[in-house]
């Protein structure tokens, strides 16, 4: 079980379901705009085009603001994780022309209609089987300490 001494800093931002656009919009009760500036005001899940994304995700999450280039300046692919109604993604940012990750973990309410976003800014896992645990042993954390 983590604690706050070895956590890597997070961000938490809630989301709710807006029936009439389809989006998740960030709640009114965030301590600030944005209290992650890479993150949308606005989400969207879609089912997944085979073009889009190279992960195993069905469905992907992105924001409404894209690129010059037209490509959505927030996108990741919502993949499984051994917790119900828990998915985890990644952000990308090039920086001095490296490519860096970001570790997003995404928690949907049971009806769909809130979704809490955990943003880990700039830390990632590369080895698949590490990510994995890291993201299993984190989530009991989260719940814990966010939901319970």
């Amino acid at each position: 079980m983590y604690n706050s001494s070895n956590l890597p800093i997070h961000k938490v931002v809630f989301y709710a379901n807006d029936p009439q656009t389809g989006y998740y919009t960030k709640t009114a009760n965030q301590p600030e705009k944005t209290p992650v500036m890479r993150l949308p005001y606005e989400l969207k899940v879609e089912p997944t085009q085979l073009h889009q994304i190279k992960c195993n995700a069905l469905e992907i999450i992105r924001g409404k603001e894209k690129f010059n280039k037209g490509s959505f300046k927030f996108f990741t692919g919502l993949q499984e994780t051994n917790f119900k109604q828990w998915y985890a993604g990644n952000d990308y940012e090039r920086l001095q022309d490296e490519k860096i990750l970001t570790l997003c973990l995404f928690h949907f309410s049971e009806d769909n209609s809130r979704v809490a976003v955990f943003y880990f800014g700039r830390f990632y896992i590369d080895k698949k089987d590490a990510r994995e645990q890291f993201i299993n042993d984190m989530i009991p954390y989260l719940l814990h300490k966010h939901f319970l």
